[in-house]
Protein backbone atom coordinates (compact mmCIF):
# COMPACT_ATOMS: atom_id res chain seq x y z
CA UNK A 1 0.00 0.00 0.00
CA UNK A 2 2.74 2.56 1.21
CA UNK A 3 4.11 1.63 -2.48
CA UNK A 4 1.26 2.39 -4.44
CA UNK A 5 0.94 5.83 -2.69
CA UNK A 6 4.15 6.80 -3.29
CA UNK A 7 4.12 6.05 -6.80
CA UNK A 8 0.88 7.94 -7.20
CA UNK A 9 3.19 10.70 -5.42
CA UNK A 10 5.46 10.81 -8.33
CA UNK A 11 3.44 10.38 -10.93
CA UNK A 12 1.05 13.72 -9.27
CA UNK A 13 4.74 15.90 -9.29
CA UNK A 14 5.46 14.31 -12.85
CA UNK A 15 2.27 16.20 -14.04
CA UNK A 16 2.76 19.49 -12.61
CA UNK A 17 6.12 19.79 -14.09
CA UNK A 18 4.66 19.13 -17.23
CA UNK A 19 2.34 21.17 -16.81
CA UNK A 20 4.52 23.98 -15.98
CA UNK A 21 6.45 22.80 -19.45
CA UNK A 22 3.58 23.14 -21.62
CA UNK A 23 4.24 26.41 -21.77
CA UNK A 24 6.74 29.01 -22.14
CA UNK A 25 8.04 31.15 -19.48
CA UNK A 26 7.43 34.34 -20.83
CA UNK A 27 3.86 33.43 -21.67
CA UNK A 28 3.18 32.18 -18.01
CA UNK A 29 4.65 35.65 -17.09
CA UNK A 30 2.21 37.24 -19.01
CA UNK A 31 -1.07 34.87 -17.69
CA UNK A 32 0.38 35.98 -14.65
CA UNK A 33 0.47 39.20 -15.08
CA UNK A 34 -2.68 39.71 -17.74
CA UNK A 35 -5.19 37.61 -14.47
CA UNK A 36 -3.62 39.87 -11.52
CA UNK A 37 -4.84 42.72 -13.49
CA UNK A 38 -8.52 41.50 -14.19
CA UNK A 39 -8.29 40.95 -10.28
CA UNK A 40 -7.46 44.21 -9.57
CA UNK A 41 -10.36 45.28 -11.37
CA UNK A 42 -12.99 42.84 -9.84
CA UNK A 43 -11.48 43.96 -6.51
CA UNK A 44 -11.93 47.73 -7.62
CA UNK A 45 -15.70 46.91 -8.21
CA UNK A 46 -16.24 44.22 -5.57
CA UNK A 47 -16.14 41.35 -8.38
CA UNK A 48 -15.02 37.75 -7.98
CA UNK A 49 -12.46 37.13 -10.37
CA UNK A 50 -12.80 33.33 -10.15
CA UNK A 51 -15.00 32.10 -11.54
CA UNK A 52 -14.63 34.89 -13.82
CA UNK A 53 -18.34 35.70 -14.86
CA UNK A 54 -18.95 36.62 -18.67
CA UNK A 55 -20.57 40.25 -17.98
CA UNK A 56 -17.64 40.99 -15.64
CA UNK A 57 -15.15 40.06 -18.49
CA UNK A 58 -16.88 42.07 -21.22
CA UNK A 59 -17.24 45.29 -18.25
CA UNK A 60 -13.33 44.42 -17.90
CA UNK A 61 -12.68 44.62 -21.77
CA UNK A 62 -14.77 47.66 -22.25
CA UNK A 63 -12.41 48.99 -19.77
CA UNK A 64 -9.04 47.98 -21.02
CA UNK A 65 -10.55 49.07 -24.95
CA UNK A 66 -10.63 52.63 -23.82
CA UNK A 67 -6.27 52.65 -23.44
CA UNK A 68 -4.99 49.49 -24.96
CA UNK A 69 -4.96 47.98 -28.37
CA UNK A 70 -7.35 45.01 -29.80
CA UNK A 71 -4.63 42.74 -29.67
CA UNK A 72 -4.27 43.18 -25.67
CA UNK A 73 -7.70 42.65 -25.24
CA UNK A 74 -7.62 39.53 -27.14
CA UNK A 75 -4.36 38.20 -25.28
CA UNK A 76 -6.13 39.12 -21.71
CA UNK A 77 -9.15 37.57 -22.47
CA UNK A 78 -7.33 34.08 -23.40
CA UNK A 79 -5.21 34.56 -20.12
CA UNK A 80 -8.64 35.34 -17.65
CA UNK A 81 -9.81 32.17 -19.95
CA UNK A 82 -6.53 29.93 -19.28
CA UNK A 83 -6.03 30.43 -15.54
CA UNK A 84 -9.89 29.32 -15.16
CA UNK A 85 -9.22 26.48 -16.99
CA UNK A 86 -6.43 25.62 -15.05
CA UNK A 87 -8.05 26.47 -11.53
CA UNK A 88 -11.20 24.31 -12.75
CA UNK A 89 -13.08 26.36 -13.93
CA UNK A 90 -15.18 26.92 -17.33
CA UNK A 91 -15.70 29.90 -18.73
CA UNK A 92 -17.71 30.83 -22.06
CA UNK A 93 -15.53 33.40 -24.05
CA UNK A 94 -18.00 33.08 -27.13
CA UNK A 95 -20.82 34.06 -24.71
CA UNK A 96 -22.92 36.62 -26.50
CA UNK A 97 -21.93 39.35 -24.51
CA UNK A 98 -18.26 38.99 -24.47
CA UNK A 99 -18.23 38.36 -27.95
CA UNK A 100 -20.81 41.26 -29.27
CA UNK A 101 -18.75 43.45 -27.07
CA UNK A 102 -15.66 43.08 -28.98
CA UNK A 103 -17.21 43.17 -31.94
CA UNK A 104 -18.65 46.70 -30.87
CA UNK A 105 -14.74 47.52 -29.32
CA UNK A 106 -12.96 46.27 -32.68
CA UNK A 107 -15.59 48.50 -34.74
CA UNK A 108 -14.90 51.82 -32.43
CA UNK A 109 -11.07 51.66 -32.14
CA UNK A 110 -10.22 49.45 -35.11
CA UNK A 111 -7.17 46.88 -35.29
CA UNK A 112 -4.36 48.15 -37.05
CA UNK A 113 -1.28 46.65 -36.30
CA UNK A 114 1.92 48.91 -36.38
CA UNK A 115 5.29 46.96 -36.96
CA UNK A 116 8.61 48.24 -35.56
CA UNK A 117 10.88 49.53 -37.49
Amino acid sequence: MNNLINKLNDLEKETFVNLGSSKSINTLRAYKSDFHDFENFCSQFGFKSLPADPKVISLYLTDLSKNCKFSTLKRRLASINVVNKIKGFHIDINHPIIRENLIGIKRKIGTLQKGKK
